[in-house]
């Protein structure tokens, strides 16, 4: 009787005793067989848990993977939604319960369109065939809340190429804020453009009732001279360059006001500590003006601040209620600052804020620079008006407006 054939390889063996069991193999081996059997066992455990070990390893780490894009995908900022086939939601992060100011559980399953705005479904409908269609779109859709508001919104959306056909990610984004910025701005800037032709109306106005009226004046005066005396004419000529040297200094003034020369040929500072004597003069306000030096500005810049504190002084004077004004013109940190401080009435800053500063706002955001406004009622009023300087100028110089 022959001998069984024994397998290739003792873990071959081994493996084979574990399936199949077969006693009689056994019972043929030697004894450094069996211990080598035993020993291959043992590696074949060992390798076994190992790589048991790192299977578990692989699973803990796809569960922490799956973790962390969970938690970035909720706490974005921006909103995020899967449909499916049908424009139902299947997925939604938290940012999008809670602009559509609903419970995550009750958003899952119902269809999209049933939160667009009657007069938006055409445009949906249209742009989520074009999705389908395979196209990348961005479009700006109405959505109707619970509370029947609406939220003005800009869904950004691609198709899936890895999930069922049919299926669409949309981000979703609230510009309402936004847009009603930019009308007000559109608002603020047709105001301004208004107002622009407002002053330049009322500068013609008094060219001609003040500086023609003298000016014409001057001209019958000097008719009257060639009929008078010698006697008369001595006093016909003074009270004539009186009105010649009024009419000089009234040019000369809106002169000022248009275009002063000062800002150009010196700077800020020194158009300022003018237009505080001019303010003065004209208003009754009395203006100190604070500051260590000249500024180093391009053009736009000084006409735009100069033309912020002239817009300022003019406020305080006309509904602040007070007698006094303090300027600070200086330059810290890269930016020229102009603090126009009053102990008046103050007002709320929550209320409305009229064209003017939304205008001016608007000016000095076009340079980068801003207008930051600190006023209550009865607290009197601190706007500092700010722009970058030129880039030659030391951070720090000047000390603060703030």
């Amino acid at each position: 009787m022959s001998k069984p054939r024994r397998p290739r390889s003792l873990r071959q063996l081994a493996e084979s005793k574990l399936t199949r069991r077969v006693p009689d193999d056994l019972a043929a081996l030697t004894l450094d067989e069996v211990r080598q059997l035993v020993h291959e066992l043992e590696v074949h455990r060992v390798e076994l848990e190992i790589q048991n070990e790192q299977l578990r390893e692989s699973e803990l780490s796809a569960e922490q993977s799956q973790e962390r894009y969970r938690q970035l995908y909720d706490s974005a900022p921006i909103g995020y939604l899967t449909l499916d086939a049908r424009g139902a939601i299947v997925e939604a992060n938290l940012a999008v319960s809670r602009l559509l100011e609903l419970p995550r559980a009750r958003l899952i399953g119902q269809k999209l369109s049933s939160f667009v705005a009657p007069r938006h479904q055409d445009r949906w409908h249209l742009e989520r065939r074009a999705l389908l269609q395979g196209e990348r779109r961005s479009a700006e859709i109405e959505l109707s809340l619970a509370d029947g508001s609406m939220l003005q919104a800009q869904l950004v959306g691609s198709p899936s190429e890895d999930a069922p056909a049919g299926t669409l990610h949309l981000a979703v984004m609230d510009v309402t804020d936004l847009r009603a910025t930019e009308r007000a701005l559109r608002r603020a800037a047709s105001a301004a453009a208004l107002a622009e032709q407002q002053e330049r109306r009322k500068l013609a106005s008094d060219l001609h009732d003040d500086a023609g009226q003298l000016l014409s004046l001057a001209t019958l005066k000097l008719r009257a001279l060639s009929s008078e005396g010698a006697g008369e004419s001595d006093s016909r000529m003074r009270d004539l360059e009186q009105i010649l040297t009024e009419a000089r200094r009234r040019i000369s003034s809106l002169s000022f006001e248009l275009s002063p020369p000062l800002l150009h040929d010196v700077g800020l500072v020194a158009a300022a500590q003018w237009l505080a004597e001019d303010i003065e003069r004209r208003y009754g306000l009395a203006v100190t003006v604070a500051a260590r030096e000249e500024l180093d500005l391009d053009e736009a810049t000084s006409v735009t601040l100069f033309r912020a504190l002239r817009e300022l002084l003019i406020n305080v004077a006309k509904h602040a209620g007070v007698k006094k004004a303090h300027v600070r013109i200086a330059q810290e940190a890269g930016m020229a600052r102009v603090a126009v401080d009053d102990a008046g009435i103050g007002f709320s800053e929550s209320g409305p804020q009229g064209f003017g500063l939304l205008a001016l706002r608007e000016r000095l955001g076009q340079l980068g620079g801003s207008l930051d406004i600190a006023s209550v009622p009865g607290g009197g009023t601190k706007v500092v008006a700010s722009a970058p300087a030129a880039a030659a100028a030391v951070d720090g110089e000047g000390g603060s407006a703030t």
